[in-house]
């Protein structure tokens, strides 16, 4: 459940699902014409590009950087989340809001920042190379660039 190509597999879902999401609120803003139903799709449009941002990060983590299994589990947990808002999107006719939206991509940009500046800090130090002389038992060797 919380496997590398699993949760691979699930975030691709996830970007589908979003999509869907997005293009039914989008229809749902141009073609209802009252007030009330045309603000909260254009909320849903909002709150499924966020939620499209994040499970594309999802999917970025599980693809471009190697976890551990709890941390899998955590980038799961969200895409999970992600689906559920979906199927609460259409059973309930709930648009879930910007809260599960920035809460779920924030947490998923935290989680790919965390690796990135985790992966930038260890890299070895090269120092530059300048002139430099070696000098072995008889014999004085200079390296220039």
């Amino acid at each position: 459940m919380y496997k590398q190509k699993i949760v691979k597999s699930f975030s691709i879902v996830a970007i589908v699902l979003c999509i869907i999401g997005l293009l039914i609120s989008i229809i749902g803003t141009f073609f209802l014409t009252q007030a009330a139903y045309t603000i909260g799709f254009f909320l849903g449009i909002i709150s499924w590009c966020l939620l499209l941002w994040a499970s594309i990060i999802g999917y970025k983590l599980c693809t471009s950087y190697k976890l551990y299994e709890d941390e899998y589990k955590k980038v799961a947990i969200r895409i999970y989340l992600i689906i559920v808002a979906f199927i609460l999107f259409f059973f309930v006719g709930l648009v879930i809001g910007l809260v599960l939206s920035v809460g779920l991509l924030s947490t998923l940009w935290g989680l790919k920042r965390n690796y990135d500046e985790w992966e930038y800090s260890n890299t070895p130090y090269t120092p530059e190379v300048t002139d430099t002389t070696v000098i072995t038992n008889s014999d004085e060797i200079t390296i220039s660039n």
